[in-house]
């Protein structure tokens, strides 16, 4: 039925009956019997060659050639969904690359003072208080309001979803509850670093991480990912300075007054990720979409003492984010250097597996792991070309260049040493603050979507990562399928109507 929806832009004669049928498996879909239904609808198997699907998308010779270049043999469509590549553990058209597909400069980086960041004093910096104060006012007055008119995404109902919060306690030494191999009477876990990574990948796994990556500290390149200052709230001292984050040659982890220690042994970062619900990030900007992410740290703040106290009992150390949030250090960088995924337009991780999909945390820890390499599956290139984020962003927020660049744009909440796409924050921050919630960039963004379409998204997946020349094409596909968020009332409302397995996943 995909195949058909790829060729309607050629077939126009078709396109009535192409919606027919993806109107059909729509409304099997919200009936949750798409699995066995679409069979019904899947029984032309498509002998389109390859080169003459290339022709129907209008690339000649010299497109079919560029295309050709690293693409495996098949013979048609179907045949591409099932190369044996696919059963590897990562996508088979992810490879690992040498340097991540963001240029950096380690000489020009830094390490970076958490104040500076949006989320903790950038804001009010970059407004002034007596306008970021309006702004809040103006937040404060929509919540009501639209609580009080019912508007849908925020009424009473999603009011108390999104406020059902409810944080584990979490610390940079963790609970510290669980017994040490000394008190056990025995000696610590000694395993290789490839057995201690497979060992705690399986229990971040089994705890409800979707993606586990490793990252080994290096002074002159990735300690730099790591806050000069740790985190501060912007409630208590929004214009002060966390504690420092102290990197020295000592034993144990220590913290007090204005400092936290990491001791220069504990060389490596768990760096994990929680995978959002597919159904409730479509429902931005919402009460119901912005809790895809809210519900995540709250998970977090479980999953991290959880760990902690895995690695006290196997007798090394694990030092943890000291918000619900974001501390210790730059999520996305250590998700790019791990191999979790490449950076996006909008400054965060995106994973062939997910998209954006995801919220990342991390941990460091003297326990010796085998760190991950960079990946490339072509998403940079496809931020280049698509820019639909910054197309649908309402502040106007996210830049439109087709390039990346080194200029920060001036702006302290932008660390340098990075090549990448640089926008003011505060446009987005202050939009967010005004209706609550946002990501709208998260749901509209074509390599966040899949599920139930793997078909069409496996194919475009493979075009991203080995044929560039594809890229405004799947971006115009993705508008004319309209897989993006849902924003219409009365789809907004029936989200409580739908029968979603467990975490709201869609597989």
């Amino acid at each position: 039925m995909y195949r058909l929806l790829l060729l309607s832009q050629k077939l126009p004669s078709q396109l009535s009956q192409i919606r027919k049928i993806y109107s059909k498996v729509q409304k099997i879909r919200k009936e949750h019997k798409y699995k066995n239904q679409v069979k019904k609808l899947k029984k032309h198997h498509s002998t389109l060659s390859r080169r003459d699907f290339l022709k129907l998308l209008g690339l000649g010779g010299a497109g079919l050639g560029a295309a050709a270049v690293s693409a495996p043999v098949v013979h048609d469509l179907d045949e591409l969904m099932d190369l044996p590549e696919a059963a590897g553990k990562r996508p088979w058209f992810v490879r690992e690359v040498d340097k991540p597909t963001c240029d950096v400069d380690w000489d020009i980086m830094q390490r970076f003072d958490y104040s500076e960041v949006m989320w903790a004093g950038g804001l009010r910096k970059a407004l002034g208080v007596e306008e970021f104060e309006r702004i809040l006012e103006i937040g404060r007055e929509n919540r009501l309001l639209w609580m009080q008119e019912s508007r849908p995404g925020y009424t009473l109902k999603e009011v108390a979803l999104h406020g059902a919060n409810h944080y584990a306690p979490y610390s940079f030494l963790g609970p510290q509850s669980s017994p040490t191999p000394e008190a056990l009477g025995i000696p610590r876990y000694e395993g290789t670093p490839e057995e201690n990574t497979q060992l705690v990948r399986a229990f971040l796994r089994l705890h409800g991480a979707s993606q586990v990556g490793f990252v080994e500290l290096d002074t002159n390149t990735t300690e730099k990912f790591i806050y000069t200052h740790d985190y501060i709230s912007w409630h208590t001292r929004p214009f002060g300075q966390g504690p420092r984050l102290d990197i020295l040659d000592v034993d144990e982890p220590s913290e007090g007054d204005g400092y936290r220690v990491i001791p220069k042994k504990a060389r490596w970062v768990i760096v994990y990720a929680l995978r959002m619900s597919d159904d409730l990030m479509k429902l931005a900007p919402t009460k119901l979409g912005n809790r895809a992410q809210y519900y995540m740290y709250e998970l977090k703040s479980l999953i991290q003492g959880q760990l902690q106290n895995f690695l006290r009992t196997l007798g090394y150390m694990g030092l943890g984010e000291v918000s619900r949030y974001n501390a210790l250090g730059i999520a996305p960088a250590f998700a790019v250097m791990c191999g979790m995924g490449e950076l996006s337009r909008m400054g965060h991780v995106i994973t062939p597996e997910f998209g954006l999909r995801q919220r990342v945390f991390k941990l460091i820890t003297d326990m010796p792991l085998a760190p991950g390499k960079p990946i490339d599956f072509g998403a940079m290139n496809f931020c280049r070309t698509c820019k639909k984020c910054a197309d649908n962003c309402p502040p106007q927020a996210i830049t439109k260049d087709t390039e990346p660049s080194w200029d920060t744009r001036g702006k302290p909440y932008h660390s340098p040493g990075v090549k990448a796409w640089y926008w003011p924050q505060e446009n987005c921050q202050a939009y967010w603050r005004q209706i609550q919630e946002c990501s709208i960039c998260y749901a509209v963004c074509p390599l966040s979507k899949g599920g139930s379409k793997a078909i069409y998204h496996d194919l475009q997946r493979w075009a991203t990562a080995n044929t560039p020349v594809f890229n405004r094409f799947f971006r115009n596909i993705d508008d004319f399928l309209d897989f993006g968020r849902r924003s219409k009332p009365e789809e907004i409302e029936g989200w409580w109507d739908l029968d979603l397995p467990p975490w709201g996943y869609v597989d």
